[in-house]
């Protein structure tokens, strides 16, 4: 049995009882989500799947930082799992591209979208499907 209180910052935490069963805990809708892999030598992919706002920003710059970094010759970042990208989000790829070559991947429209109206596709390459994306380096 489970039973909720408050800690001492008024958030509320739940006491499990010894041996009782906990459900594995699922991502929020909407949370962000991020896989970096290497497709060939000197390209590198960033998967990027959620909400991307001010809330998830700071995980996501983080991601970009470390990969560019490693100085990849192209680095393709998918937002094709992304449901929102906000303001933090395209600030996070425009300071990534003062880095690296970077590529993006924006299939729907909540991603194309704000690149159109910022202007941000003019100044970095986007693409509809990340196999484009990569035969494009």
């Amino acid at each position: 049995m489970t039973h909720p209180a408050r800690n001492s910052t008024g958030a509320v935490t739940t006491a499990v009882r010894r041996g009782a069963r906990v459900p594995a805990q699922r991502a929020a809708p909407g949370a962000l989500r991020l896989q970096v892999f290497w497709p060939v030598p000197g390209i590198a992919v960033l998967k990027v799947a959620g909400d991307v706002d001010v809330a998830t920003a700071a995980p996501l710059n983080r991601a970009l930082d470390e990969l560019t970094a490693h100085r990849p010759r192209v680095a393709v970042v998918d937002l094709s799992g992304v449901e929102f990208l906000g303001s933090a989000g395209l600030a996070a790829l425009a300071q990534a591209s003062e880095h690296a070559d970077v590529r993006v991947v924006a299939p729907t429209r909540q991603t194309a979208r704000p690149l159109s109206i910022t202007g941000l596709d003019q100044r970095l390459p986007v693409y509809a499907t990340r196999d484009e994306a990569l035969s494009s380096c």
